[in-house]
């Protein structure tokens, strides 16, 4: 199973310009990793048929598993169905059952079914149909030489969809004993954590991994063991609990989740409310606890006050402070928090206020310069952050920190409501 060797390749031209991020690729490398399947090469290319032939047939070549999405569409672009029948030597024909399943979802949709959309159900007659629930064009499997080769749509949604149902099922057979573990870490830089981890160098092998994922803050450290001998077994366990001993410190979950969801969960153990003032991050907080499906359980809602105005008439903040000491400072902070927390009656509340840049700073505040503010029935608290100079990343370190923050606090206290 260790040897179990994947492609992926990702068609479209809008992938080349940057028109379009190629979140497909990185979807699949996660799930293929999942069952033990190594990913040994990922590659997107454009909407050329020929070159659409090549790279299949040399990613199967050396692969025992490829992946393709994209061109699989209406338009005279979408050309990857004319280059599988190139690979295989065949015509296409008419799959009935999907062009039943297209005809259905125009008609639940009231749209009035053309001809283009029925040529999305046809199909190499030397492949095999995966039938799409989720779009109109069906997905394709097939073999080269050795190799299994999976065609599916590029529209996420569907790709995802016909992997999970379809595919996955068929690669159960190749995935071997794998296991792995997530942790999320918080509070340390990469480097620094390394250099705490050093001790599991002599436990790593191609059998048992240790992946570092750092991103605005956090760190996701992924362990994993392929197989399933004693040797590896050992040191796999051996490095759950070094992890665990000189990483936990910064430790926030040992679960495959979000940091919202690791607070989430947090939240509702102790059985404490949350409420958010935001202001630079505009929304973003919100939205990253409200994407976890069960939040209002413990998350009372939220106020983006970006003007001063909002702050003033919708939290309370005197304007004698916004005068004294601006909006992005510790006085402002601790106001807002106050503020929204006596709106919601939340148990503990969170605000955000900062220079996201790219203009707005000054040598006292420079762009970057954040103030997160956190109000509990006892205290009331905010502390400075200085986050960088770009401002997507500013706005998502300080929704992270912001998170992390609340986490820290709510574990930290002995309160269970």
């Amino acid at each position: 199973m260790a040897g179990v060797i994947s492609s992926v390749i990702s068609i479209g031209d809008e992938l080349l310009v940057g028109q379009v991020v190629n979140t497909n690729a990185a979807w699949l490398g996660d799930r293929l990793t999942r069952f033990g399947i190594r990913v040994r090469r990922v590659v997107a290319i454009g909407d050329e048929r020929s070159t659409i032939r090549r790279e299949i047939e040399a990613a199967a070549a050396g692969s025992d598993v490829v992946i393709v999405s994209g061109g699989l569409g209406p338009t005279h672009d979408d050309v990857t169905r004319d280059a599988v029948c190139d690979i295989l030597g065949c015509d296409m024909d008419l799959d009935r059952g999907q062009l039943a399943r297209i005809e259905r979802r125009f008609t639940e949709r009231g749209i009035t079914i053309n001809e283009r959309s029925r040529l999305q159900a046809m199909v190499p007659t030397a492949a095999r149909a995966l039938p799409n629930d989720y779009g109109s064009a069906p997905g394709l499997a097939f073999t080269v030489g050795a190799a299994r080769v999976y065609v599916l749509p590029g529209v996420p949604g569907e790709m995802q969809g016909i992997f999970t149902d379809r595919i996955i099922p068929e690669l159960h057979e190749l995935a071997g004993d794998v296991e792995q573990r997530t942790f999320l870490v918080s509070g340390i830089t990469e480097s620094g954590l390394a250099d705490e981890l050093m001790e599991s160098m002599a436990l790593l092998s191609a059998d048992v991994t240790l992946a570092y994922l750092p991103s605005a803050g956090l760190i996701r450290l992924r362990a994993m063991r392929l197989g399933a001998s004693t040797d590896v077994y050992e040191r796999y366990h051996a490095l759950l609990d070094l992890i665990a001993a000189k990483g936990g410190r910064w430790l926030v979950s040992d679960r495959d989740e979000t940091l919202a969801a690791a607070l989430g969960r947090l939240l509702a153990e102790r059985q404490m409310t949350l409420a958010t003032a935001e202001s630079c991050t505009g929304g973003l907080i919100g939205e990253m606890i409200t994407d976890i499906p069960g939040s209002s359980a413990y998350y009372l809602g939220g106020v983006v006050s970006y003007a001063n105005s909002a702050k003033e008439n919708i939290l309370g903040v005197a304007p004698e402070l916004l005068a004294r000491h601006g909006a992005v400072s510790r006085e402002v902070a601790e106001a807002m928090a106050t503020g929204v927390r006596g709106r919601f009656g939340a148990d503990i509340a969170l605000s955000v206020t900062g220079i996201a840049g790219p203009e707005g700073g000054t040598p006292e505040k420079p762009v970057g310069t954040v103030w997160i503010g956190l109000a509990t029935a006892g205290n009331v608290r905010a502390e400075r952050f200085m986050l960088g100079r770009e401002r997507p990343y500013i706005r998502q370190r300080a929704a992270n920190t912001a998170l992390e923050m609340v986490w820290r606090e709510v574990h930290n206290s002995t309160v269970k409501r």
